[in-house]
């Protein structure tokens, strides 16, 4: 398990709370990047294997934003992929009971890669998944879907990020076209209760550490300057 443990490492993938946002095109990107991988016989999942992911799908927020499906065989080239024969992506599905479950499809597909994966992600597709979710939370999203994977990519400079430059797509235009494209295809409807409690657990997260910090060092100081913490204490 020690290749699992490495393959959700830094990547939001072994949160539960992050994993159960993926929407099922999301994951389909995720789980296409797996195969890619597995099919050229590499041992990690590289920002080129997402790149490819996304650009699987015909009906895609990351097509519909970036036009990958069309120019994918010259983004493979870019980014140093083997042709891939559509036959070969084409026998790839993901099944989905029923589309409207996407926490517990994300969990199912996120728990397969835990107990069977022997892939890892490399440090740049690690990078891309944690700016996607950045992503995501910066659009007030819950759900992270495949163009937020494409922005996540788009966030440093990378291999993948140099051949969708090529294609006259950058991070500005992705997010300009994410958001026209929310406004044409509505999101399913946020789970409320599911957000305010990843926004508590995030906040906690956030300012919890720091606080309790300041207060150790105050209490420290103050007993330096001959002072109490409280009266109990005198």
């Amino acid at each position: 398990m020690e290749n699992s443990g490495n393959l959700t490492a830094e990547s939001g993938l072994s949160n539960w709370s992050v994993a159960e946002r993926y929407t099922p095109a999301a994951c389909r990107a995720l789980e296409y990047a797996k195969r890619e991988s597995l099919r050229r016989g590499a041992s990690a999942i590289t920002v080129a294997d997402l790149l490819a992911g996304l650009g699987v799908d015909e009906d895609s927020r990351a097509e519909r934003t970036g036009s990958l499906k069309a120019n994918a065989f010259y983004l493979r080239w870019l980014t140093g992929l083997p042709a891939l024969p559509a036959a070969a992506a084409d026998s790839i599905e993901l099944s989905i009971e029923d589309p409207t479950d996407f926490p517990r499809f994300a969990k199912d597909l996120i728990g397969e890669w835990l107990e069977q994966s022997r892939l890892e992600l490399d440090n740049e597709a690690r990078r891309a998944i944690g700016f996607a979710l950045a992503e995501a939370d910066r659009d007030r999203e819950y759900w992270i879907d495949s163009d937020h994977l494409l922005r996540g990519i788009l966030r440093f400079p990378n291999r993948a990020h140099f051949a969708i430059l090529k294609i006259e797509i950058n991070l500005a235009s992705a997010r300009a076209a994410s958001r026209n494209d929310r406004r044409a295809f509505p999101p399913h409807q946020t789970p409320s209760i599911k957000v305010v409690k990843y926004l508590v657990r995030k906040h906690l997260a956030l300012w919890v550490p720091p606080i309790l910090g300041l207060a150790c060092y105050l209490y420290i100081l103050m007993q330096g300057v001959g002072l109490t913490a409280s009266p109990l204490a005198r």
